[in-house]
Formats: C-alpha cells, structure tokens, sequence
C-alpha cells in the first residue's frame, strides 16, 4: 500500500514538472513579424523597416541602423545602445476607402 502511494506521488511530481518545462518552453519561442519592405532613412547606414504582426492586425515601422553591434558580457549578447531603433506601430487598413465619384 506505501509503497503504491510513493509510485503515485512520484508519478504526479514527475507530470508536474514537465508540465513546467513544457510551458517555460512554449514561452520562450517568439512569433516573427512578417517582413515587408525597406525604406531610407535620409542617413549612411540606417533604414525603415516595414514589419507586420498578423496576430493582431498590425503594421509598425522600425528606425534602426543596418548592422548591430553587440558584445557578449557573462555569456549573453548585449546590444550597444546606438545599435536598436525607435518602432512605431498602428493598427492595418482592411479596406481602403473609396472615393466617391461627383
């Protein structure tokens, strides 16, 4: 009977904890905005960045150099300040409006 309740208990902490693993896992993954177009920036070696997010129907903009530049500190990338760029989003147009003929 005790040794039943150990083989239980132990299964229950086992399913738990991949429970845990499988859910840190799945938080861990990001979605990818869908790429559509570079702009110019109006200066060397920066450029707009047209991105969209279909999961809620949004466009954004990112200003951002064209290359990064980072360095590894105590085993993880940190990026230069100078080297990530201002985004601004909005909500994307379903339909355009149509002119109305006189």
């Amino acid at each position: 009977m005790m040794r039943s309740l150990y083989l239980l208990v132990g299964g229950l902490v086992f399913l738990s904890s991949f429970s845990v693993c499988a859910q840190s896992t799945q938080q861990n993954q990001k979605t990818q905005m869908q790429y559509i177009s570079t702009f110019e920036a109006g200066q060397p070696g920066a450029g707009i960045y047209k991105l969209y997010d279909a999961s809620d129907d949004v466009i954004c903009y990112v200003l951002m150099p064209d290359t990064a530049t980072r360095k590894q500190i105590d085993g993880k990338w940190v990026y230069e300040s100078n080297s990530l760029g201002s985004i601004s989003c909005l909500k994307a147009r379903t339909t355009i409006p149509q002119k109305s003929a006189k």
